[in-house]
C-alpha cells in the first residue's frame, strides 16, 4: 500500500483547484490520477479534512480468530453437529458461517448414520416376458454408412 501524500501537496492541491484548475491538470502537474484529486477535493468539501484518513483496520476472517477453539472441539467429538459445534464454542454466528469454517479449515463435517449396503435383487417380477423380441443378427448391418464417411471438400 502506498505511503500517504503529505498535507503540503495536498494544501498546493486545494490551492490549485480553487485558482480553477481541473482534476485532469491536477493530476498531471502533481503526478497523481485525476480520481484522487476529485475524491480528495469531494472529501475536503464535504468535511473540511486535508489530512489524510487513518487506515482501516479489517479484523481476521471467523475461522482464522476461532481455529484453534474449532479444531479442539472437532478433535474431542467428532459426531458434533453444527447447532452443538455453535453451543461447544459459545459463538453467535450462523451455522452457515460455521460450516463455511470447517470448509475453510479443510475440516471433514460429514454426519451421516451408518448402514449396511443394500443387496442387489431383480427389478422385474421372475414370469415377466422379456424387454423386446430380439431380432435376427443377419438384419444388423455392418457396412459403414456414406454418410459417416468424411467426404471431399466442398469446391
Amino acid at each position: 500500500m502506498p505511503a500517504p501524500l503529505s498535507v503540503d501537496l495536498r494544501r498546493r492541491v486545494l490551492a490549485d483547484f480553487q485558482a480553477g484548475q481541473t482534476f485532469a491538470d491536477l493530476g498531471r502537474k502533481y503526478s497523481v490520477s485525476a480520481e484522487w484529486v476529485r475524491q480528495f477535493i469531494r472529501r475536503y468539501q464535504a468535511t473540511g479534512e486535508l489530512a489524510a484518513r487513518p487506515p482501516l483496520i479489517r479484523k481476521p476472517p471467523f475461522h482464522r480468530r476461532h481455529e484453534t477453539a474449532i479444531r479442539t472441539a472437532v478433535a474431542a467429538n467428532p459426531s458434533l453437529t453444527l447447532e452443538r459445534l455453535r453451543t461447544t464454542l459459545g459463538v453467535d454466528v450462523s451455522l452457515a458461517t460455521l460450516h463455511a469454517a470447517l470448509r475453510a479449515l479443510k475440516i471433514s463435517f460429514k454426519k451421516r448414520r451408518w448402514s449396511p449396503p443394500s443387496k442387489p435383487g431383480r427389478t422385474s417380477p421372475p414370469n415377466a416376458p422379456n424387454s423386446a423380441p430380439s431380432r435376427p443378427s443377419a438384419s444388423i448391418r455392418t457396412a459403414s454408412s456414406s454418410s459417416t464417411k468424411r467426404g471431399s471438400k466442398p469446391t
